[in-house]
Parts: C-alpha cells; sequence; structure tokens
C-alpha cells in the first residue's frame, strides 16, 4: 500500500512545503498532511479497506519524516 501512496505522499510534503515555506513549522505542516488522510480516509473507506486510520496515519508520518530528513540532507529544503 505504501507503494502505491508514496508518490502522493511525495507530492504532499512538497506541496505543502511550498505553500508554507516557514522554518520551524514542521508540526504544523505535518498536521496539514496528516488531517488531510484523514478527511480521505473519513469520506470513502474504498481507500483503505484494509487498514485502520491509526495505522495509515502511523504509516504516513513515518514516510513523511524519511521523506523530510532525505530532502533536507539533500539541501532541497533549505533550512531558515
Amino acid at each position: 500500500m505504501i507503494l502505491k501512496l508514496f508518490p502522493v505522499i511525495l507530492g504532499a510534503v512538497q506541496a505543502v512545503e511550498a505553500a508554507i515555506p516557514l522554518p520551524s513549522a514542521g508540526k504544523a505542516k505535518l498536521d496539514l498532511v496528516l488531517g488531510t488522510v484523514t478527511d480521505v480516509y473519513s469520506s470513502t473507506q474504498q481507500v483503505t479497506p484494509e487498514m485502520p486510520l491509526d495505522r495509515l496515519t502511523a504509516l504516513v508520518t513515518q514516510t513523511v519524516a524519511r521523506v523530510v530528513t532525505t530532502f533536507n540532507a539533500l539541501g532541497i529544503f533549505k533550512k531558515g
């Protein structure tokens, strides 16, 4: 499932970073991504019928953290 979601998560992280280029706003940015995931999940169980919401949000949180860490290390996300 994560391989299907990865491009979406990657795009979401990049979109949030572009929309909110504030340093030290990681928690707010993550909350925005997770809130969106929760909204989509709540609106249709067809997205993830085999995975409960808490497992999905944990998986998305871990993936976002890995993406952000990698982007920071590569200099893709510039720190303020």
